[in-house]
């Protein structure tokens, strides 16, 4: 499905903000990205208005919009809400993954390899797919776009976080609790499984 010109425009602000091009000191001007983006005022101020929903942008009127300040409070806090949300729903729909599930959670799973991530971005994107996948397999389409908007939090956060220093930890952070979890599902072990979902949480 082609992406429309507001996803692409939200899309590129946020690439901005993870490859550090916008920080908490930029003021984020509507008409600069109309110039930069080369469209219209229109796309431009729906994606404004959608990162400010989604609290990744705040306005100041007449002035522009700055970023949320993301800080390891921030991040600990939305790792503390998926403690909670994730665990609980894979508990809860445990008994219903099928096997055309259990499959398509399986493709998403990476391999956890240093040479593969060389920037937050991409470990980020890789492995958020497994919890997409698996949150999808619950077919409620509520909890699927809400982890959605918490995880671009989290990606965003994680992002700005680590960015500078992301060569320092990058090793603690190739845990791959993803062929654990699976396995568990594969096996019946709900509470294995749930425990392993925990863990996985607890190391982004």
């Amino acid at each position: 499905m082609n992406k429309t010109l507001n996803q692409k425009v939200y899309e590129t602000i946020i690439d901005s903000i993870i490859t550090g091009k916008f920080d908490q000191s930029t003021v984020i001007s509507e008409n600069e990205l109309v110039q930069s983006l080369g469209v219209s005022r229109s796309p431009v101020r729906e994606a404004l208005v959608r990162l400010c929903n989604n609290d990744i942008l705040y306005s100041i009127p007449r002035f522009g919009y700055k970023l949320k300040i993301a800080d390891h409070k921030y991040l600990e806090e939305i790792i503390q809400f998926r403690l909670i949300m994730e665990p609980a729903y894979l508990e809860k729909f445990f008994d219903k993954l099928t096997e055309v599930d259990i499959q398509s959670i399986e493709e998403k799973i990476v391999t956890m390899n240093k040479d593969e991530f060389s920037t937050p971005s991409e470990y980020w994107e890789k492995t958020s797919r497994f919890h997409i996948e698996l949150a999808y397999s619950y077919r409620d389409q509520y909890f699927y776009d809400m982890l959605k908007q918490v995880l671009d939090k989290q990606w965003i956060t994680f992002s700005m976080l680590y960015w500078n220093n992301w060569s320092s930890v990058v090793d603690s952070k190739l845990i791959n609790n993803h062929l654990e979890i699976l396995k568990a599902i594969k096996a019946g072990n709900k509470e294995e499984a749930v425990n392993m979902l925990k863990k996985d949480i607890r190391s982004f």
